[in-house]
């Protein structure tokens, strides 16, 4: 249900996209129109999944805001440095742990808390591989099209006759003669 209320939004935002067989320029104000739109639809995402009230939509979005802001910033100052940002990043998770908890009162809703986010970015990802035709396992790379392994053509195994296979007219010991009736 939620997925649907998500894809649902997406669609319903699709004038901001490019329209499937033709390109809208892009310019700046075409970006700010589509991260205006995308900030609406997380924003939307994200209060439906903490099934957030108006009194705490409220109050939370200004602390999320100040978090997301400084994961922002810890992601510019360490660019170069991941495990040095990654270590940033869960002590400014901590730091709003209990921000959140006082907001949201329990455990299981700052979880989704963290979760939610990085959820509706792979979302909102799926929906645009889906309306540029690519496919997570058919992407492509400088015009041509990347296989799996074992997917080619000439991986394809053709079936053996066995001789000694009842459904090939055999028998399974090589001394038994195929019955005749």
């Amino acid at each position: 249900m939620k997925n649907i209320f998500l894809i649902g939004l997406i669609l319903f935002s699709a004038n901001t996209f490019a329209q499937e067989g033709t390109e809208t320029p892009v310019n700046n104000e075409n970006r700010v129109k589509i991260a205006q739109n995308i900030d609406a639809l997380k924003i939307a995402y994200i209060t439906r999944e903490l099934n957030l009230s108006p009194e705490e939509a409220q109050k939370f979005w200004p602390v999320y805001n100040n978090y997301t802001n400084e994961l922002k910033k810890a992601k510019n100052e360490l660019k170069q440095d991941e495990v040095s940002f990654e270590e940033k990043k869960v002590g400014i998770m901590k730091k709003y742990k209990e921000e959140f908890k006082k907001l949201l009162n329990n455990d299981s809703r700052v979880n989704k808390c963290f979760k939610a986010e990085p959820e509706f970015h792979k979302l909102l990802k799926a929906e645009w591989m889906r309306r540029r035709g690519l496919q997570p396992q058919n992407r492509q790379q400088g015009g041509k099209q990347l296989m799996q392994p074992g997917k080619g053509d000439n991986d394809k195994q053709r079936p053996q006759r066995n001789e000694h296979s009842p459904a090939q007219g055999g028998s399974h010991n090589r001394g038994e003669r195929p019955h005749i009736n």
